[in-house]
């Protein structure tokens, strides 16, 4: 019982490169796409090839405090110094009521996950955790005989999370936007949790504010370490970033889900050999004041050369583009006054690299 109240009861306080030192495993990209698109990828920061065959895959489903009915997974292999090892869905075959896995990402794999309900069938109000146990013993449900070695998520919400969509990058949020008849409805972010409903009860909630459904999320390259006590509440951002959005070839439209160009690799200050892949390259770092927008206008400032300027809506339909004869850093968009909700602006810059950044219009 002890390690289960380990994660559950003590509060979570961030850690950063400096105050530590890489001793074991993490988890370094989420993976939460369309149907069961998804999957974890596992970091090794330390020197040492580390046994896989000890470590476990949890999941504590829809606020669940033990992961019984969540899944349990043991991980298999060996991962070397500074690799990565990815955890993969591993339905193959379609039902009426599940899809297959994409076959693109399962060969991304260095492990297909088992049946359901295996930890990789998570929709973004799970959470996950990463267990160590002694000669790869399964772990009890009360962890009694593991070590937590890291954590997405927040366990043990119960109908705070169990209904909902998610967690989200703001801690709470109003929002009035139109429904599928388009009339106005109001949804709520609450603590960071996204509600699956509009304060009517009955249309849909703000969905496209949570971080960890529709979404894959990569770890900050300043972290070394798994978190391994219960944060209260998880707040997404501290510790993950998510992936510049793209267009999505059949729809056109500007998409965050299905985007695994990053997974099998990582970039961590851990590894000796960072610096020397290009961390010290000018990165286009992107600032938008005041976020959230509360008049009729807001202010792009970016480090580096602009080219273009694009908004999109929630549906991923482009509103806005102005692109620059003379490239600047500095660019004031007006809004109007019809156009409150939740926005992405995407910036394209001199040397066509590009970021995204959500506003949201009050």
């Amino acid at each position: 019982m002890k390690n289960l109240l380990l994660f559950i009861s003590i509060v979570f306080s961030a850690f950063y490169a400096s105050a530590q030192t890489p001793t074991d495993l993490f988890f370094s990209e989420y993976v939460e796409g369309s149907g069961n698109n998804k999957g974890i990828e596992i970091y090794n920061p330390t020197s040492q090839a580390i046994n896989l065959n000890n470590y476990f895959v949890v999941r504590f489903s829809n606020g669940s405090s033990v992961f019984t009915e969540g899944g349990v997974t043991q991980l298999s292999g060996t991962i070397e110094p500074y690799k990565t090892f990815v955890l993969i869905n591993g339905q193959t075959t379609s039902t009426s009521s599940s899809p297959a896995c994409s076959p693109v990402l399962q060969a991304m794999a260095d492990q297909l996950d088992g049946d359901y309900p295996a930890p990789t069938y998570m929709n973004g109000n799970d959470a996950i955790a990463l267990l160590k146990t002694v000669n790869g013993v399964v772990p009890n449900a009360d962890m009694s005989n593991a070590t937590p070695v890291d954590l997405i998520g927040q366990i043990g919400l119960g109908n705070l999370i169990s209904g909902e969509t998610g967690w989200s990058f703001v801690q709470d949020s109003t929002l009035t936007y139109n429904n599928s008849t388009g009339t106005p409805v109001t949804g709520k972010v609450i603590n960071y949790i996204v509600q699956s409903k509009a304060t009517d009860g009955v249309t849909y909630g703000p969905y496209w504010m949570s971080w960890t459904s529709d979404h894959t999320l990569i770890r900050k390259p300043t972290v070394v370490k798994g978190v391994v006590s219960n944060p209260n509440p998880f707040n997404v951002t501290m510790e993950w970033d998510t992936v510049p959005a793209k267009i999505d070839s059949i729809t056109g439209f500007l998409v965050y889900k299905d985007i695994w160009d990053n997974l099998g690799t990582h970039g961590c200050v851990a590894d000796p050999n960072y610096t020397s892949l290009g961390e010290n390259v000018l990165k286009g770092s992107l600032k938008i004041y005041p976020n959230p927008v509360v008049s009729d206008h807001f202010t792009v400032v970016s480090n580096k050369m602009i080219k273009t300027i694009q908004m999109f809506n929630i549906v991923g339909e482009e509103i806005y583009k102005e692109a620059f004869i003379l490239p600047v850093k500095t660019q004031k968009i007006l809004t109007g006054t019809n156009s409150k909700g939740l926005y992405l602006v995407k910036v394209v810059f001199n040397d066509n690299s590009s970021t995204t950044q959500k506003v949201l219009i009050k």
